[in-house]
């Protein structure tokens, strides 16, 4: 199975928790009277591209690539989504969010089977 494969339901939860926050479909009608939206729901679709974009990339790279070549399409990866979250406001990928897409870059990563991958030395988000 893919990388993708293996990792698209992540990403579908991912950003189906966005949509909820984004939403506020957990709130109650009388809950919304005060409410505004943190983000316009329409910007997560380019976060999934991004997300997903990253995913082929490993995919593209077989098994056991370098781990400088992992970490450039880690790095190329957070520098899209610090871009994408600047064009937001920052509203999107808040610090829960960061940690969250830390985890799914590097546990992705690792199903390329990289022989030198380590958290140590993998991107993370500044």
């Amino acid at each position: 199975m893919s990388i993708r494969a293996t990792f698209q339901p992540t990403v579908n939860d991912f950003i189906a928790n966005l949509e909820e926050f984004a939403t506020g479909s957990y709130l109650k009608d009388d809950e919304k009277e005060f409410w505004d939206a943190p983000f316009d729901v329409k910007a997560l679709p380019e976060l999934r591209v991004i997300l997903e974009n990253y995913l082929d990339s490993l995919d593209a790279m077989g098994k056991g690539p370098e781990q400088d070549v992992l970490n450039a399409a880690a790095q190329h990866t957070l520098d899209e989504l610090e871009k994408f979250n600047t064009k937001y406001h920052g509203a999107v990928i808040e610090p829960e969010e960061k940690e969250e897409l830390s985890v799914i870059l590097f546990d992705a990563a690792k199903l390329t089977e990289a022989d030198d991958l380590s958290l140590a030395s993998f991107p993370e988000f500044d």
